[in-house]
């Protein structure tokens, strides 16, 4: 019998992870965005409705990102059948959480079990990030690729890595009351970095990967660090001094932007870490601004 409505589920994700600009992301428990697709008469994709957007979102299907990723996902399957989606939106627009990664990933997801294409892992992720090319202008994997594949991943060559995570690692994601335009925070990400930051981040990644399968908390602290994005971002960002200062003095193992911002992330070692970082973020933003 043919399935006539899938409903599919994708996470928040924190891209970059601190010190793996556009190669590092992670799945994280929180808000979620969800996605029901049906057959449509006309080829292609189409949008049917957005809810719990307050208006903001596009839902010309060439601009949406979410019918963008469904009609990628039916190019890559050689369909010639119509999608007609349904985007209920859990996540806050522009927060830093991968947003429209979600929806991306989730419309692509549906669409492919509505018509049984068995598309892999990787083709679903490419097709996403179509539609993620469509809200900020570039593809980029470190919010789709964890959004559909789950856990922590490395990203290279359009293609994405699952990494091991130490049962002890937690993370504290702090939203911040601004919004920040996914497109101007790539804009501001120079294009060029010096040869000594460039060294050093590269060397960075490698420890934090190292450090992921070893559990060595010393190296994955010592590797918590963005020269490349973070430094141009965090203007945007109210109270990220403070806040960065506050989670660290309590004890967390990195701090820095999720993402583009202004949302923000640290990672910590152990659950009781976790909350008393998670305490003193807050507190800290509340009297900063």
């Amino acid at each position: 019998m043919t399935v006539r409505r899938v409903e599919a589920v994708a996470p928040s994700t924190v891209g970059n992870v601190l010190c793996g600009f556009d190669a590092l992301g992670m799945a994280v428990a929180g808000p979620e965005d969800r996605v029901v697709a049906r057959p449509a008469d006309a080829p292609g994709a189409v949008m049917d409705g957005i809810f719990g957007d307050g208006g903001e979102l596009p839902t010309d299907a060439d601009r949406n990102t979410a019918s963008v990723a469904a009609a990628a996902v039916l190019r890559a399957a050689g369909h010639a059948g119509g999608v007609a989606l349904e985007l209920h939106k859990g996540l806050p627009l522009a927060s830093g959480l991968g947003s429209s990664a979600a929806s991306a990933a989730a419309a692509a997801v549906a669409t492919d079990r509505l018509f049984d294409l068995g598309l892999d892992r990787d083709t679903l992720i490419r097709a996403a990030a179509e539609g993620e090319r469509a809200a900020c202008g570039a593809i980029h994997l470190d919010n789709i690729g964890p959004a559909i594949a789950g856990g922590l991943v490395l990203c290279r060559d359009h293609r994405v890595h699952p990494l091991p995570v130490p049962q002890d690692l937690h993370a504290v994601l702090m939203a911040v009351p601004v919004r920040s335009d996914t497109r101007r925070a790539r804009a501001a990400v120079p294009e060029q970095l010096p040869l000594s930051q460039a060294t050093a981040q590269w060397a960075d990644v490698a420890a934090f990967v190292h450090a992921l399968h070893t559990e060595d908390w010393d190296l994955l602290a010592a590797s918590l660090t963005d020269r490349v994005a973070e430094p141009h971002r965090i203007a945007a960002t109210p109270g990220f001094a403070a806040v960065h200062r506050a989670a660290m003095e309590a004890g967390a193992l990195g701090a820095g932007l999720s993402g583009a911002g202004p949302a923000m992330l640290a990672l910590c070692p152990g659950p009781e870490t976790a909350e008393a970082v998670a305490a003193t973020m807050t507190e800290a933003l509340r009297t900063a601004t």
